[in-house]
């Protein structure tokens, strides 16, 4: 799974956790804590770093 989309699970968990509590809940799952707000994927990437999971990207490189 890449960063944008797993990044758009933990925006609707956020926001359905944050309206059943009535609070805001970014910042209080346990993989908060590697949190880097100014990062692209804020969520996954600190969730990345808790599990020690990376995401691999392939390239494909031509010699000329």
């Amino acid at each position: 799974m890449d960063y944008i989309t797993q990044q758009k699970q933990f925006d609707t968990m956020k926001w359905f956790d944050s309206v059943k509590a009535g609070e805001d809940q970014c910042g209080s799952y346990p993989f908060c804590i590697n949190c880097n707000k100014d990062e692209e994927n804020p969520c996954a990437r600190a969730m990345e770093k808790q599990t020690g999971k990376r995401i691999r990207i392939a390239l494909i490189l031509r010699r000329a």
